[in-house]
C-alpha cells in the first residue's frame, strides 16, 4: 500500500507484469469501514446524539418542502413526522445506553450497505475503462484495469485516517475535505455537486490515469481526459440525485 503513494509508477510498472487486485481491493474497502466505524465509538455520546437530532431535523424539513411542493399530500404529513419520531426514538435511546462493542456492531451492520455499493462502484469503474481502452488503442486487459483500480483505491485508506483525524480532533461525528465546505450558501444542485470534489477523489483518480498510462503505454494527457471526463459525468448526475433527495445526503 506504501508503494502506491510513494512510488505510484514503480507500483503500476508491477501490476503490469502481475496484476494483484484481490487483496488490495479487500483493504480499500474493509480498512476505511473499520477506521471509520471505530473513531465514531471513540466519538462523545453528545456528538453521535446531536449528528442523530441534526439530521432527524433536515429529515422533518424536508417532509414539510414536499408537502408545500404538493409533492405529498397534507394529511400524510403527520403520519410521516410521527414515523420518524418513533425511529428517532428508538435511534437516540440506543445511543445513550448502548456499550461501545454494541454501538461498533450496529454501525458495523449499518455500513453494509455503502460496503456493497463502494464494491460495485469499483467493478463498474474498472469495467467501464476497460471498455473504452480499445478507443485509446491499447488492447484490454480486465485483470490488470481491475488491477489499477483497486491499487489506487488504497488512497481511500489514508482519506479514513485523515478524516477520522478530523472527526477526534473537532469531536464532530461530521467532517468533511470536499469543497462544498468553503461555499455555504450556494444553491442545493452546486452544493450536491461540490460536495463530490475531494483532494483524496482526486488523488485516486490520478493514479487511475497513471496506472493506466504505466500499464497499457498511453499518452497521459488523453487517458487524464477520458477518466476525468468520465467522474465528471458521474458526479453531474449523482449532485442530481442529491438534489433529489433535498440535500439529505450531504454532510
Amino acid at each position: 500500500m506504501l508503494n502506491i503513494i510513494f512510488s505510484p509508477s514503480r507500483r503500476f510498472q508491477s501490476l503490469s507484469e502481475k496484476p494483484v487486485w484481490v487483496i488490495p481491493f479487500v483493504l480499500a474497502l474493509l480498512l476505511p469501514l473499520l477506521i471509520g466505524n471505530l473513531t465514531v465509538v471513540l466519538l462523545p455520546r453528545s456528538a453521535l446524539i446531536t449528528t442523530a437530532e441534526e439530521r432527524i431535523a433536515r429529515a422533518k424539513d424536508f417532509i414539510d418542502q414536499q408537502v408545500e411542493k404538493g409533492r405529498m399530500p397534507a394529511d400524510q404529513r403527520e403520519m410521516a413526522m410521527d414515523r420518524i419520531d418513533a425511529a428517532s426514538r428508538s435511534e437516540l435511546e440506543f445511543y445513550q445506553n448502548a456499550s461501545k462493542p454494541g454501538l461498533f456492531l450496529r454501525f458495523l451492520l449499518r455500513s453494509i450497505p455503502a460496503l456493497l455499493w463502494s464494491a460495485l462502484q469499483i467493478f463498474l469503474w474498472a469495467t467501464i475503462l476497460n471498455l473504452l481502452l480499445p478507443l485509446l488503442g491499447a488492447t484490454t486487459s480486465f485483470a490488470r484495469t481491475f488491477a489499477i483500480t483497486t491499487n489506487s483505491a488504497l488512497i481511500r485508506v489514508p482519506s479514513a485516517l485523515f478524516h477520522s483525524l478530523l472527526m477526534l480532533t473537532t469531536g464532530k461525528l461530521t467532517v468533511t475535505t470536499n469543497l462544498a465546505l468553503a461555499f455555504p450558501a450556494i444553491p442545493l444542485y452546486l452544493k450536491g455537486l461540490l460536495s463530490c470534489i475531494d483532494i483524496f477523489t482526486i488523488w485516486e483518480l490520478i493514479l487511475v490515469s497513471l496506472g493506466l498510462k504505466t500499464v497499457f503505454n498511453l499518452q497521459m494527457k488523453w487517458i487524464t481526459l477520458v477518466v476525468f471526463s468520465l467522474w465528471l459525468v458521474y458526479i453531474l448526475l449523482l449532485a442530481g440525485l442529491l438534489t433529489l433527495s433535498g440535500g439529505l445526503a450531504i454532510q
